[in-house]
């Protein structure tokens, strides 16, 4: 007994320290990097391409949840502090955001990546599909269905009393609570598998391109750039390494999240309880890893965005 709940003890001072100290370093990191990046991709030479707009978008939901979502993690794990149980609206407020901003944060890299499929396409009415007026309306249009559809978070979930003396941010529903599984399953397996096609169709594109020695345009067509230019390969590079990253960080949540819900109507000893709840904690601290570092990896990975960070950090 005294073996499992040392072990127990150990499970969550990881857990502890992984918030307290880990998390403090991401959001710290994470929000700096999102704001050069939004700066970055709102310049006016890399503004024109539409796939840049999408960044913007992804760049913003990603500085939300860094800025936002992960202190409140940090706080509850790391520091034992609930802010989630300050008020029924600050509740509801943070289940709510946290849906919509998380759903967001992956539906623009679908989008980018779309509109990187297009670009590539030898078709030249499918090419004419990447530009500003699309871009912008997606974004829009998704924001707005996202908003609606996880309206529910905003009736359903309120401060409830578990035990006496001991209240929680969540919902005493089960058909809700149910919804939100599937919901939640559903998504950690969809995004990955969306995102992982639309990989490969567009280096099949550009594999394509190149055996058949396609002659880039010459000039634009409506707001399409020319696929030939440096930038233009450069932010495909960009978006395609960081929708691996995603994927690759994501892992851990699409392993984790369908074994909880296989094994929760389970028996189970106190110590692989805990263990469960542990690895269910460390995925979601793991979420946030790819956000917090994008701008690094786009450092590493494209010499455009090296100088244009130069420039700005020269104030050019």
């Amino acid at each position: 007994m005294s073996s499992e709940m040392d072990y127990i003890e150990s499970l969550l001072s990881a857990q502890t320290y992984l918030f307290k100290f880990c998390g403090a370093f991401l959001i710290c990191i994470g929000s700096i990097g999102c704001i050069l990046s939004l700066i970055i991709f709102s310049k006016k030479n890399l503004r024109k391409n539409p796939c840049s707009v999408y960044f913007i978008a992804y760049n913003i939901a990603s500085l939300f949840q860094i800025c936002i979502l992960l202190p409140n993690g940090m706080l509850a794990y790391g520091y034992s502090i609930s802010t989630l149980t300050w008020s029924n609206s600050f509740c509801r407020f943070i289940y709510y955001s946290g849906y919509v901003v998380d759903i967001l944060n992956s539906f623009y890299l679908i989008l980018a990546s779309i509109d990187r499929m297009l670009f590539t396409s030898r078709n030249a009415r499918i090419r004419r599909l990447s530009n500003h007026r699309v871009a912008y309306t997606c974004i829009i249009v998704g924001t707005i269905c996202s908003m609606l559809f996880h309206s529910h978070a905003l009736i359903f979930i309120k401060i409830i009393e578990i035990i006496p003396n001991y209240y929680v941010c969540y919902s005493n529903s089960d058909g809700y609570l149910a919804f939100t599984n599937y919901y939640l399953l559903i998504k950690v397996i969809l995004i990955p598998t969306v995102m992982i096609i639309c990989e490969i169709y567009t280096i099949k594109n550009i594999q394509s391109s190149h055996r058949a020695r396609v002659i880039p345009m010459s000039a634009t067509v409506g707001n399409v750039v020319n696929p030939g230019r440096s930038k233009d390969r450069q932010l495909i590079k960009i978006l395609l390494v960081n929708i691996t990253v995603y994927i690759v960080f994501n892992l851990m949540s699409a392993i984790v999240y369908p074994y909880e819900q296989i094994v929760q109507h389970q028996t189970e000893s106190l110590a692989q309880s805990q263990l469960n709840s542990f690895l269910m904690v460390v995925s979601s601290f793991v979420y946030y890893i790819p956000i917090a570092i994008n701008c690094y990896i786009n450092l590493m990975v494209a010499k455009t965005f090296r100088n244009e960070m130069r420039n700005v950090l020269l104030c050019k």
